[in-house]
């Protein structure tokens, strides 16, 4: 006698090769959602903290600095997925400097290091770990420049180019080894404060000479300086970001000097390039992360912190011009990642928000709103996929979520309201940025009827639209399955815990013929209270199989999905099932039933928790698609 309990499992393949859901059948819609043609898998979003900007925020009472810090990094503000910190290359700190870990010279670049450590590292250091706390996926650290003594100028300002690469005489020898290891050394001191460092940047706008911190650097320098860094930085766990350019055309020089060069491209992990000298909205190709890493709208003439989302008479700063531009970089750029300038800074300054330490204040720019409603929903691993329409003044990004939520931006640059419709078949939630409304949750906005929804997008505003995935056959409900269904005394039984949605598949890893997704069967628990007279001298089985993934027509069989059972407490006399390797490891996968445990008369009383380590691994040309199957979990009793 047996009873089958279905557990249901979503199985998201977004990552290299793979869409974020099935593709949508054509519409007549005013814009036409076209999730089958995918284009750039999102890293994030987020800020700098650099120039002791977060230094001023500590400065806020407890409760301020509080608030601050959580509309600045918590989910009910920014909830940033990247943060962008300053390596400091100062001998001195006033405010607006940053301190380098190595102000003077240790006695040349083969000198044992003199690092200095403080442990506030110009005021980064307790916001790191507050963004540490709040979840920040990537924490990267920027020089803006090596310290004086290793560059052919001899100060940290002004340009100047590090000694020993091509190019450059400088009488104090190389000093690209003491540069790298330098800024791993950075790295590596916040790991002792408790925060992973997860990247470093060596240069920022290499083709900028400032007055204040500044180093110049070639494509070409950029490109040999990465040989020198990328295996000190790889060897320590860290990524290696380059190059942070003035302009986003002027950064496609460096990416392409170091792509053409072998060696180089293979030491670095993100492209970066900033949008002033040129905007963010051409492509380049590439298959490495794309980053618009810093950009800020002017504030030139303005005396005060401009907070509105379209002012009058209308600021480049406003926010409304933020999200135009981000916009722009993620759909005609083709941007991976967006970075604003600062998000915290005093005075007139054009970061998301301001504060006032010696009025114990802090003032929120429409600028964060803006960006919070990219960062809050469009989250690391997702992907954008065409929105097609023809609507003036109106710009469309559309995302899925790996989680199965999807996501549309609608800016409407226009001066009157636009009135159209999406193919939404179910009703989102729609939140409405303007001059009056800040990331609220509006009604009337978007509404859900025969599978189509009608928007009406008011003027000058952002509307994000979120819709949350579909819930899976059995509503997510715990389902529990009873042998026998008796009043005798004595039952046997299986429950499973609740699953939720389903069981969403992470991708673990590529192995070069196979990409393989990686997560756990929720627990399920056995109880076995039955007497001798009602189980004999046998005790009990658990077993599973699955069934095809599917993603609209296309098929991966259930044989591309393995397990390995575990016994969550184990006992005498309890076995876990063995490994069951898929296809592609020369096994049948859950194609057939595979046992999760088994219980002998010695071990069957009492409660028994058991789970599997599930594993999904297809074929690395495998059609693009959110692929979906089920799991059956059986319970038998055995003689």
């Amino acid at each position: 006698m047996r009873r089958t309990l279905s557990l249901f499992a979503a199985a998201s393949l977004v990552g290299a090769g793979f869409a974020a859901a099935p593709a949508a059948a054509a519409t007549t819609t005013g814009i036409d959602l076209q999730p089958e043609n995918t284009q750039q898998t999102i890293d994030g979003f987020g800020y700098s903290a650099a120039f002791q900007r977060t230094h001023r925020l500590n400065l806020l009472s407890d409760e301020k600095k509080a608030e601050a810090t959580e509309l600045l990094l918590g989910d009910s503000g920014v909830d940033p997925s990247i943060l962008r910190l300053g390596i400091g290359g100062q001998s001195t700190p006033p405010y607006d400097w940053m301190l380098s870990i190595q102000p003077t010279d240790p006695g040349g670049p083969e000198a044992e290091p003199n690092y200095q450590w403080d442990g506030y590292d110009n005021g980064q250091v307790w916001f790191a770990q507050a963004a540490e706390a709040a979840g920040v996926e990537y924490i990267y650290g920027n020089a803006w420049t090596a310290p004086g003594y290793m560059k052919t100028n001899n100060s940290p300002a002004n340009g100047g180019t590090l000694c020993g690469l091509s190019g450059t005489t400088c009488a104090s020898g190389d000093w690209t080894d003491a540069y790298a290891d330098y800024l791993v050394a950075w790295a590596d001191f916040y790991k002792q404060e408790g925060v992973d460092i997860d990247g470093i940047a060596f240069a920022n706008e290499p083709d900028y000479t400032s007055t204040y911190e500044s180093m110049r650097l070639t494509p070409a320098q950029a490109a040999e300086f990465t040989k020198t860094l990328g295996p000190v930085a790889d060897a320590a766990g860290y990524d290696v970001l380059c190059c942070e350019s003035f302009g986003w055309n002027q950064g496609k020089n460096y990416h392409s000097a170091i792509l053409e060069d072998a060696e180089a491209a293979q030491w670095i992990d993100v492209l970066t390039a900033h949008s002033y000298a040129s905007r963010s909205d051409t492509p380049f190709e590439t298959d490495k992360s794309l980053w618009m890493s810093e950009w800020a709208a002017s504030v030139a003439g303005l005396t005060q912190f401009n907070a509105n989302w379209d002012g009058a008479p209308a600021a480049g700063s406003d926010g409304i011009r933020l999200v135009d531009h981000m916009m722009d970089s993620l759909t005609l750029g083709g941007a991976t990642g967006y970075l604003w300038w600062l998000g915290v800074s005093q005075g007139g300054s054009g970061s998301l928000m301001v504060v006032d330490v010696e009025n114990d204040t802090y003032t929120v720019g429409a600028r964060l709103w803006g960006m919070a409603a990219f960062s809050r929903f469009v989250r690391p691993e997702s992907v954008r996929f065409d929105a097609v329409h023809a609507l003036a003044d109106v710009k469309v990004a559309a995302f899925d979520n790996a989680d199965g939520t999807r996501v549309v931006q609608l800016l409407n640059n226009g001066t009157t309201a636009v009135s159209t419709d999406i193919d939404l078949d179910r009703q989102p939630t729609a939140y409405l940025n303007d001059q009056t409304h800040h990331l609220e949750a509006v009604d009337g906005i978007a509404t859900t009827a025969d599978g189509v929804t009608a928007l009406q997008l008011p003027a000058r505003s952002l509307v994000t639209l979120v819709l949350e995935p579909d819930a899976p056959s059995g509503e997510g409900i715990p389902v529990e399955a009873t042998v026998p269904e008796s009043t005798e005394p004595g039952s046997l039984a299986m429950t499973v815990a609740d699953f939720g949605e389903g069981v969403t598949l992470a991708e673990a890893a590529n192995a070069g013929d196979r990409l393989r997704f990686e997560g756990g069967l929720p627990e399920v628990s056995v109880t076995d209270s039955r007497n001798a007279d009602q189980a004999g001298a046998g005790g009990w089985a658990v077993s599973g199989q699955s069934s095809d993934f599917t993603a609209g027509d296309v098929v991966l069989g259930a044989e591309h999905l393995g397990w390995t059972p575990k016994v969550l407490d184990a006992r005498p006399g309890v076995t876990a099932g063995a490994s069951v390797s898929t296809t592609l490891g020369a096994g049948p996968g859950l194609a057939d039933p595979a046992s999760l445990a088994s219980a002998g008369s010695e071990g069957r009383f009492g409660s028994t928790a058991m789970s599997a380590d599930l594993f999904l691994e297809v074929p690395v040309d495998t059609t693009p698609g959110t692929y979906r199957g089920t799991v059956t979990v059986s319970l038998f009793p055995v003689d």
